[in-house]
């Protein structure tokens, strides 16, 4: 039998950005919290002192989920035989207290505003036949207006570094011109640039192009947060994607939201405690988590309000495997939309540049810290007669280039040797020690772009693999289509212009996209799954992430999102989180069991 604790009004699955969220402004409001956390409890005090050791956090993976015990199985369609993960590949989630909050990268864009409308503007503009084949996109429920205020809220919460480009409608000089209009500036400066990323920018700009700095939630200078503590500026060390930051200045769930929320004595984070399903009663209203404790027993969190907090494929294996009578197919499955609109986002390198007898110092600093052009993303430019729709942002892909990783990604020298594999040069001896010496030499462009929803991309439970306790993985079904091709092929094109501009002494371009393979780092910008609607017809949640035939349940995070636009989306899983919570501060505390409208 399951020891089961006292209710509790919220209980997440995981303790990442968006349960720290929620748990900082819900126990400001009185109510009680918990937090299930499958890892353990990290601080930048010790743990991310001075924690620059590539072997245990970039090839061990110390900070990633355990993919050990559960896995996920891929397959490119239908037809074909799924197999599982059995070592990191083509997404990184995290694992531990602040979850992939802690060792991401810290870029932050805004989507477009017409990512939200994106059925309507694609239909409106090209008409319906120029959308792809069997396709699945269509509009969110919530628009780049309802976002505002509340992408403005949280970079002054956190802190943010950038040059703004739009400001109520007018254009700004050095930031970006096609981003929405923004009601306040960023609250800091932007990062600084880096030589590779200066040397991108120069040649944009003598194509006409308008290159900018990223924004990032890595800060540019000194700033007192929401906790009212002040945090340092960036070192520029080069050690934060898959890294707790060392001196803060990298924003995460320990920086800023978790402190206020344990400040209030009501909230705690249970860790080494991994959810296992929803448990609901004779009505279909969700009573609270099960789950397997550290001390290897089955336990029970009743609570009032159930979030589904985890990483997108997390949240939507745990609805599936949470069946009941109520809820035979799982929860939020009553029409079947569970599991639709999987998405990938595309990141690819159509050209490296070769720049001998020069140094860029690529081991400081990160994306964020390059330039980016964003002529070419979503629908900023005329798609008539391209044969597709999306697009993508070209940026130099250099920085945080540490020692072991980085070596593989080296560009080879023009041999007639042996090859190994993968068709790459095997090198030996002097040829390798004089390809070696390169390593601070060369700059990939790289462009991150739209991954659209189509029908046969999708998630389910796995028929023949199960994780550590015998229960289902959930299986990945897709792959590029034509459109995806066609808008790498057009990028490619775009990147080979720049890197002419730039002047490399060798050079490689890939002008066709890889083939999709999960075991291939691509992005872990995986979403979908749990997309929110207007209509339960076409969607599992409503515009707050409340799931539709079980109203206590609340999705958040990137499962929410209809179709995966081209740039990282954390900005956006945490403007929505408070958008969400402002409707169940007015309206679900005050009629708990209602759909909010």
């Amino acid at each position: 039998m399951a020891i089961e604790h006292p209710e509790v009004d919220v209980v997440t699955m995981g303790a990442g950005f968006t349960a720290a969220i929620t748990a900082q402004q819900l126990t400001a409001e009185g109510l009680s919290v918990v937090s299930l956390e499958k890892g353990g409890a990290k601080w930048t005090w010790p743990d991310f002192a001075h924690n620059h050791d590539e072997l245990r956090f970039t090839s061990r993976h110390e900070l990633l989920h355990e993919i050990e015990k559960e896995s996920w199985t891929w397959r490119p369609d239908p037809a074909a035989p799924a197999l599982p993960m059995r070592q990191y590949g083509a997404f990184h989630p995290g694992t531990n207290m602040g979850g992939a909050g802690t060792h991401w990268s810290a870029v932050m864009w805004r989507f477009l505003p017409s990512d939200y409308d994106w059925l309507t503007h694609h239909t409106e503009r090209y008409g319906p036949d120029a959308l792809p084949e069997g396709h699945s996109n269509q509009d969110w429920p919530v628009s780049y207006d309802d976002l505002e205020p509340h992408f403005t809220q949280f970079e002054i919460d956190t802190g943010m570094s950038g040059q703004t480009g739009n400001l109520n409608g007018q254009l700004l000089e050095g930031g970006n011109p096609f981003e929405g209009p923004r009601s306040q500036p960023y609250p800091l400066p932007p990062l600084a640039p880096t030589r590779a990323g200066s040397r991108f920018a120069e040649a944009a700009e003598r194509l006409g192009l308008r290159p900018f700095l990223q924004p990032s939630s890595i800060l540019s200078q000194g700033y007192t947060d929401m906790t009212g503590k002040p945090r340092s500026g960036c070192l520029y060390c080069g050690y934060c994607t898959r890294y707790g930051c060392e001196v803060d200045a990298k924003l995460s769930p320990q920086t800023t939201f978790l402190p206020l929320a344990f400040d209030t004595g009501r909230y705690e984070i249970r860790t080494h405690c991994y959810v296992t399903g929803i448990e609901t009663d004779n009505t279909g209203r969700a009573t609270g988590l099960t789950y397997l404790g550290r001390d290897g027993r089955e336990h029970f969190q009743p609570a009032r309000i159930i979030l589904v907090s985890g990483y997108t494929m997390s949240n939507v294996r745990l609805l599936m495997l949470s069946r009941s009578n109520a809820h035979p197919d799982g929860i939020g499955n009553a029409r079947g939309q569970l599991g639709r609109n999987a998405t990938h986002q595309i990141l690819q390198l159509p050209s490296i540049g070769m720049f001998e007898g020069e140094r860029f110092n690529t081991f400081m600093g990160n994306t964020a810290t390059t330039h980016a052009v964003y002529e070419y993303v979503g629908d900023n430019f005329d798609h008539t007669g391209l044969g597709f729709v999306g697009g993508a942002q070209i940026f130099p892909y250099a920085g945080e280039r540490l020692p072991i990783g980085n070596v593989e990604g080296i560009p080879h020298a023009a041999t007639t040797g042996e090859e190994n594999a993968d068709g790459d040069p095997r090198e030996w001896g002097q040829a390798f020690k004089d390809r070696m010496r390169n390593w601070d030499s060369f700059i990939p462009l790289a462009i991150q772009g739209d991954s659209l929803a189509y029908e046969q991309n999708r998630f389910d439970l796995d028929p023949n693999f199960t994780d550590f306790l015998g229960r289902p993985l959930l299986r990945i079904t897709f792959d590029w289509t034509d459109n995806e091709r066609r808008l790498h092929a057009f990028l490619a094109e775009r990147c080979s212009e720049i890197m002419d501009e730039m002047g490399p002494t060798e050079r490689t371009d890939q002008p066709e996209i890889e083939d999709y393979n999960i075991g291939r780092y691509q992005t872990t910008h995986i979403q979908g799954g749990c997309i929110a609607g207007d209509d339960p017809g076409n969607s599992v949640t409503n515009r707050y992430g409340q799931v539709w035939d079980a109203p206590n349940v609340f999705v958040t995070g990137a499962a929410l999102f209809p179709q995966n636009p081209g740039a990282n989306p954390t900005t956006t899983v945490t403007a929505w989180m408070y958008y969400a919570l402002e409707a169940i501060k007015s309206q679900y505390l005050r009629n708990p069991g209602e759909l909010m409208s």
